[in-house]
């Protein structure tokens, strides 16, 4: 006896393309933009490391390494699983039908039970896959965001730092003149004062970022080992037995 299929599971799995969200361009390629569209001359100058006493342009870099855009791919992959997982339960339903249209007995009666609850294992497997999705899809834009927010503060902190080290310089200039001193070292201990609270904004949008990540990967982890519990009471068949009609 041949069944007839309702859905193709295998036409689910598909290559990830590139997702919608991040139609600006893969993230890495973002946060490599952040040392290319600021001049390296920005953080050559001396009040960056009187400032810091580090390069804030290098460290944010290291926050964002790694391959995100990933995640974003990987989403889509699990939901292209999901639709599989729902295709074959809905196969596995419209051939339990057929067979118990032409099969009856005890057996039957078994098989029947057993197919049906196979296949409502199998179909629950895709909300598993759309949360899993929902949460990689977090991670990415997660990131992509924040590499946006710290790329366009860090523009800022660069224009801030400029004007510090002229003011800086002004004040040096004029130090023999005494007032032009005080005036010059004044203001550029205005602009080091900004150049300080818009680094305070960098590193909470980095904080916002890593907060959204570890909610995320947190909720991903709870969802596979919940899978993985699924998998394991898959139901068994009571015995074994043989159906005349196949």
């Amino acid at each position: 006896m041949a069944f007839t299929d309702t859905a193709e599971p295998v036409s689910q799995l598909k290559a990830p393309k590139a997702p919608a969200e991040f139609s600006k361009g893969p993230i890495g390629d973002s946060v490599s933009t952040i040392s290319d569209i600021l001049s390296p001359s920005y953080w050559a100058l001396g009040t960056v490391k009187f400032i810091f006493g580090t390069d804030p342009l290098e460290e944010a870099l290291k926050w964002f390494e790694g391959d995100w855009e990933s995640y974003a791919k990987c989403a889509e992959v699990w939901s292209n699983t999901g639709k599989m997982a729902k295709d074959v339960a809905a196969n596995i339903r419209a051939g339990n039908k057929e067979l118990d249209a032409s099969w009856n007995g005890n057996a039957a009666d078994a098989a029947y039970v057993y197919f049906d609850e196979l296949a409502k294992k199998i179909a629950s497997i895709e909300g598993d896959m759309d949360e899993l999705k929902r949460y990689y899809t977090d991670v990415a834009l997660a990131v992509s965001r924040g590499v946006d927010l710290v790329k366009g503060l860090l523009t800022q902190m660069a224009d801030e730092l400029i004007i510090a080290e002229v003011e800086l310089a002004a004040g040096t200039a004029l130090a023999e003149t005494g007032v032009g001193a005080v005036i010059g070292y004044a203001s550029a201990a205005i602009e080091i004062a900004k150049i300080i609270k818009t680094w305070g904004r960098i590193t909470e949008a980095y904080s916002a970022a890593e907060e959204a990540i570890n909610v995320a990967t947190t909720a991903s982890g709870a969802i596979v080992g919940r899978l993985g519990i699924a998998l394991h009471h898959f139901p068994d068949p009571g015995r074994s037995y043989d159906n005349p009609a196949v």
